[in-house]
């Protein structure tokens, strides 16, 4: 057997698999050492792909079109709805959710793996970017609270 039949494919995580809350993206912002700057280039790598999606699906684009009007989207789409900041950690959480608990149904494995690797990708691409404008530490503990 050559090495290409023997070589397991290649595995890549799935983002938003699982509920996605705004404290874990917080911790996962910081842990990448992401600003509000690359915060929000994060989420709209996922906004896209979540227009992206609409485009090849009428139905998809019929449900949740109208949800997606505007950018960013949804409940948490205007000033920050929370007294501690971290409003891209919030929006990041909902269209997470959005494509973890939608977009997810209505993708084939091998969509959902190619999604899963332009993600680990942007990522990567990100933290570079952060590397590059290292931020000062912070004790900042978030308490998300409706004001």
């Amino acid at each position: 057997m050559s090495e290409e039949q023997t070589a397991e494919p290649e595995h890549h995580h799935l983002p938003f698999e699982k509920r996605v809350d705004r404290n874990n993206l917080h911790s996962f912002f910081e842990y990448n050492g992401f600003d509000e700057e690359l915060e929000e280039e994060y989420y709209r790598f996922l906004y896209d792909f979540v227009l992206e999606r609409m485009d090849k699906d009428a139905g998809l684009k019929a449900a949740k079109g109208t949800e997606f009007k505007e950018y960013p989207h949804g409940q948490h789409a205007g000033e920050d709805f929370h007294l501690s900041g971290h409003i891209w950690s919030v929006r990041a959480a909902d269209i997470g959710n959005i494509i973890g608990k939608t977009l997810y149904l209505t993708m084939s494995d091998e969509e959902k793996a190619g999604f899963a690797k332009r993600h680990e990708e942007k990522v990567a691409e990100l933290r570079k970017k952060a590397e590059a404008k290292p931020q000062e530490e912070s004790d900042d503990i978030p308490a998300f609270r409706h004001t």
